[in-house]
């Protein structure tokens, strides 16, 4: 049997009951949610029993490997000293170690939803930034938010349903969506990030014989590739909307922490519109502050939802990384909830330095050329280029800008449909700002000018 299995329970009982999901009494019950086959599979064999162990109960249960046979006596880790200050100042080197019996947890299965001590931080991490009390919400540890946002769709998508999605948007998001079938559903973006008139537009004219798309995905802050962040104002206009057609919240906030002032998320405004809660499920993200290649982010959101994501990830991968999870937990215990936001705004301030000197590069070349929002967070620029007359970048950027030498994103990328764009998306996260930065503006500024000449328009 394998670990995420469907129950004896049939489609068509649970179909029935998620009818009545909220009740006679009309009370939200974030189940409604759920896609058929979220709300039939459940954890059950092995795992199933796993949350039964404890004090006073002898377990002949699970086929744990034996800790002695683990060749590891302790990890340790030797910090860099924190962002802006120097090797050679007075900070002495940081060595944090990892022993048991934390060690020995991270180096044994864990819970599919997380490693218990790491997620009861987490879950005092948001308490603390998005001010909702305990017990408002749980917390689910993935490999990535992305490993969490797939597992997301699944639990609320049933095959072909309809999706509403922020456009441009992060491409990675779209395999997902393609595994599933769902029909994507594009609301354009503006200088102010998500739309709430466009979403109400697309919403009110959807034909009544037509089934309704229940979840909106949206990159709120620094998203990628537009850069747009939207201010709390915007935010509850979108709030209201999805309040209006019971649409369900995907918050993907990868870039929350890289803005050096943080803007109220959909999950903190999230009861001044729903007292109630369980409408936003948000994904945080430990790839842009800690390490991608730890491979670590986190959902917070609805227990409903929450679970039947850690029901796919019993099915397809038993849990993250629990190594990964002990070091970020014997860093966040080091840290502690001030020092992991004191390296967030460290962090913001770098790449907004590097943003400010990236763009006086792209100014000196591209000015009368292209035009772009200037981020607050994020790593991205998203150049216009229809000042140059240019309508879809990408032969500009796969032929002509290649073959000169610089590298870009066309904007075609970045939509469900792969819609032509008069944008490109070029990042300052690692290029060079010298030399290098200089040299690319000027390549890609001598490519947009050669492709005017071939248009006619020079």
């Amino acid at each position: 049997m394998t670990a995420a299995t469907i129950s004896t329970e049939t489609v068509t009982q649970v179909q029935a009951a998620g009818t009545k999901a909220n009740g006679a009494t009309g009370k939200y019950n974030p189940r409604s949610h759920l896609s058929d086959r979220a709300k039939v599979t459940e954890i059950d064999g092995i795992r199933g029993l796993m949350a039964c162990e404890g004090p006073g109960i002898v377990s002949f249960l699970a086929g744990r490997p034996n800790p002695d046979t683990f060749p590891f006596n302790s990890i340790t880790l030797n910090l860099k000293p924190p962002l802006g200050v120097s090797e050679s100042s007075n900070n002495m080197p940081v060595s944090i170690t990892i022993e048991d019996p934390d060690l020995a947890i991270a180096l044994q299965y864990a819970p599919s939803s997380g490693i218990p001590k790491l997620c009861e931080w987490l879950a005092d991490l948001q308490a603390h930034v998005h001010e909702r009390p305990r017990g408002d919400y749980v917390i689910s540890i993935g490999s990535g938010s992305q490993d969490l946002m797939f597992k997301g769709f699944q639990a609320v998508l049933n095959p072909g349903d309809p999706v509403l999605l922020e456009t441009p948007m992060y491409p990675g998001v779209l395999p997902a969506l393609r595994v599933l079938k769902a029909e994507s559903v594009e609301v354009d973006v503006d200088d102010h990030g998500l739309s709430a008139k466009n979403l109400e537009k697309v919403l009110s004219e959807w034909p009544a014989d037509k089934k309704r798309p229940r979840v909106l995905y949206t990159s709120p802050i620094g998203s990628n590739p537009s850069g747009c962040s939207a201010p709390k104002e915007r935010k509850l206009e979108v709030l209201k909307v999805c309040k209006k057609y019971d649409v369900l919240i995907f918050e993907d906030d990868p870039y929350y922490y890289l803005a050096q002032k943080l803007i109220p998320s959909y999950f903190a405004l999230e009861k001044q519109v729903y007292p109630e809660g369980g409408h936003v499920v948000r994904f945080d993200s430990f790839s842009k502050l800690l390490s991608a290649g730890m491979r670590l982010g986190f959902a917070t959101g609805p227990k409903e939802i929450l679970h039947a994501i850690d029901v796919s990830t019993a099915g397809a991968n038993l849990h993250t990384s629990a190594v990964s999870q002990g070091v970020a937990l014997r860093l966040m215990q080091y840290w502690g909830i001030e020092g992991f936001l004191a390296h967030g705004r460290a962090v913001a301030k770098l790449y907004a330095e590097r943003r400010a000197q990236f763009e006086a590069t792209a100014h000196k070349y591209l000015d009368g050329l292209a035009s772009w929002v200037s981020p607050v967070a994020g790593m991205f620029l998203w150049i216009d280029l229809r000042p140059a007359g240019i309508e879809d970048t990408y032969e500009l950027i796969r032929h002509e800008a290649l073959a000169k030498g610089v590298l870009g994103v066309p904007g075609m990328a970045f939509y469900p449909t792969g819609r032509k764009s008069s944008h490109v998306r070029v990042s300052f996260s690692i290029v060079d700002l010298g030399e290098e930065s200089d040299l690319g503006f000027q390549r890609l500024a001598e490519a947009i000018k050669d492709k005017r000449k071939a248009l006619g328009l020079a």
